[in-house]
């Protein structure tokens, strides 16, 4: 074995470049997301997506301007795709003697490749959600900044935590991906470190969360958990938004300017798999969406490309993928840009033909073989789209001649190796994402209530979803557009799960004073000067609410005299724990008060 001046040079004792340790490589349960804390130590905290301050303002423009669309979205695609260094293992060659780079030298891997999978977002949030003390997690307090970031650096190095990694076999893992064999070419062995780094990072996730989108997420899980409890059922095709500035249901803002998700699309590689091939032509478009619409999974053509020609990545197991195809949704725009690239045996024609001759520039060659479709709005607003490149892309013009029915008809922008099924090849992207997050959505029955939604009927019932469901219906988005919310990663999911787990544990921690409350004898006459000292503030004089509470007349005698200690130990909603304020016997005095006031249990 043999290393390049620009691989990691590591002095481990005895330890050889030789990979014949006979380590397994152990990976987290976690169906997505890089495939273990080694690619998230790699990588370090993820890399920033920095929004084009200026496109919120161009939106109408982009919407009337086909030409100008494309040239934004090749410019967004360069910026998720442009290489960014390892700053993971940068920091560990700062402050471990055992490692070093040549040079100084980083390897880079593309900019989202850095980005959060779930199980990122799962050690993060269980890090916030654990450390938040009983009577914060009772309440759904937000978690602060200077947590969150602690949170986020301190899952950049769980792999200094995890008793399966311990120092020694990190840095022969490293080694052996930073190592080529003797007889390879200084070129070849070039791009095999590019593939062995990139596919320890991002492993073969489907998706990835920018810093920003994963720190909304990290914000949001109070909204998010009561939403999934409550707020879901009422976001159907007609309901308007509570405000102006809020679209969504489940989140207390919309997504900021800087949140990107990336869906890849990774195709084994191994044992002589070839990949179908996709036309893109005018032709070929034509005959596709006259017919039935579809992508079929057999291609056009059976092709087997080399690693020079499509982005190639091998897994630390020996496992190698093919990106066939790379979705980008940016929030520069409230409703999003919407990207998609697919890669493709004839780059140079129809959707690929203008790309700009800088887009490659400082990337891996590989990208010069992917197209691009985008669209920023359902109706399509440019009067003649495909006239805008007669000129100097003629092949790109007859193409959208056939994809583009002109102003007023739906948008289209649909990738081949990730739309499959009837219907799938008439898409737009943004028409079938409206419906992120949502589990009701038409009154088909009349009855007063939203009917459950059903994603399979989207494209296909042209009644309840016109245009193969490209339009826009409705005004509000539950998830702000992410089906990755409740489907897919389900990270709302794991939210929901995380904080039933501890108010499990708070529950039980909170269980022996809750019997000695019960078991004691209360004094109403002391109770009711503890309640006028504490509670009416929230509360009134009169315990029938105010803005800041509600009627204890209502809330009372709903529940036991359990439920109700509970709540005055734990909080609830926004009540805040009196767990540190009242001795048992003042509780016990409390409880007496609120029966003879405000009334009795059910029996």
């Amino acid at each position: 074995m043999r290393r390049l001046s620009l691989a990691l040079s590591l002095l481990l004792g005895a330890c050889t470049a030789s990979g014949g340790d006979g380590l397994d490589f152990p990976v987290d349960d976690a169906p997505g997301g890089k495939t273990d804390v080694f690619g998230r130590r790699l990588a370090g905290v993820a890399a920033d997506f920095t929004p084009n301050p200026l496109l919120r303002e161009d939106e109408d423009r982009l919407r009337e301007d086909l030409r100008y669309r494309r040239e934004v979205a090749w410019a967004t695609a360069r910026h998720v795709l442009e290489p960014v260094p390892l700053l993971g293992l940068a920091e560990t060659t700062e402050t471990d003697p055992e490692l070093r780079l040549e040079e100084g030298e980083v390897p880079d891997v593309a900019r989202w490749m850095t980005w959060y999978g779930i199980d990122d977002l799962r050690r993060v949030f269980q890090q916030l959600y654990e450390g938040a003390e009983p009577s914060e997690r009772v309440v759904r307090a937000p978690f602060t900044d200077d947590a969150i970031d602690a949170a986020f650096r301190e899952n950049a190095t769980a792999l200094d935590r995890s008793r399966r990694w311990p120092l020694e076999r990190y840095l022969q893992h490293v080694e052996m991906l930073g190592t080529c064999p003797e007889g390879v070419s200084e070129a070849e062995c070039a791009r095999r470190l590019n593939s062995n780094f990139s596919g320890s990072t991002v492993g073969n996730a489907r998706i990835l969360y920018s810093p920003a989108t994963a720190r909304h997420v990290m914000e949001s899980y109070g909204p998010v958990r009561d939403c999934l409890a409550e707020g879901l059922d009422a976001a159907g095709i007609t309901t308007a938004p509570a405000s102006d500035e809020n679209f969504t249901t489940c989140f207390e803002r919309e997504f900021p300017t800087d949140a990107v998700l990336i869906k890849a699309q990774w195709v084994r590689a191994d044992f002589g798999m070839d990949l179908p091939a996709y036309d893109t032509d005018a032709a070929a478009m034509t005959r596709r969406l006259e017919g039935g619409g579809t992508w079929e999974e057999s291609g056009d053509r059976r092709v087997d490309p080399s690693p020079d020609e499509i982005l190639t990545i091998r897994l630390r197991n020996g496992d190698t993928y093919r990106l066939a195809g790379l979705h980008i949704m940016t929030k520069e725009l409230r409703h999003w840009q919407w990207i998609t690239l697919w890669w493709s045996d004839t780059p140079e024609r129809d959707f690929g033909a203008d790309r700009p001759a800088s887009f490659a520039e400082g990337l891996d060659p590989v990208w010069a073989n992917y197209k691009l479709c985008s669209v920023t709005w359902y109706a399509e607003h440019d009067e003649d789209p495909a006239a805008r490149f007669d000129a100097d892309a003629p092949s790109l013009a007859a193409a959208l001649r056939a994809t583009h029915a002109g102003a007023g008809a739906p948008t289209w922008c649909s990738n081949p190796y990730v739309e499959h099924g009837q219907n799938n090849a008439r898409t737009n992207c943004i028409g079938c994402h409206q419906h992120g997050g949502a589990t009701v959505a038409h009154d088909l029955d009349d009855d007063g209530a939203f009917d459950a939604f059903d994603l399979d009927r989207v494209i296909d019932d042209e009644a309840l979803y016109p245009r193969t469901g490209t339009t826009e219906q409705r005004a509000v988005f539950p998830a702000d557009y992410l089906f990755s919310f409740n489907r897919v990663d389900d990270w709302a999911g794991m939210v929901r799960r995380e904080v039933e787990f501890f108010e499990r544990v708070d529950e039980d921690a909170v269980r022996p004073r809750v019997r000695a409350v019960l078991d004691a004898t209360g004094d109403a006459t002391a109770g009711a000067a503890l309640f006028d000292a504490n509670c009416v503030r929230c509360h009134g004089d009169d315990g029938r609410g105010t803005e800041r509470a509600p009627s204890l007349f209502d809330r009372v005698p709903m529940r036991d005299d359990e439920s109700v200690v509970r709540t005055l130990l734990q909080g609830r909603g926004g009540m805040p724990s009196w767990a540190d304020t009242f001795e048992d016997a003042e509780l016990a005095n409390l409880l007496a008060h609120l029966r003879a006031t405000f009334g009795a249990p059910p029996e």
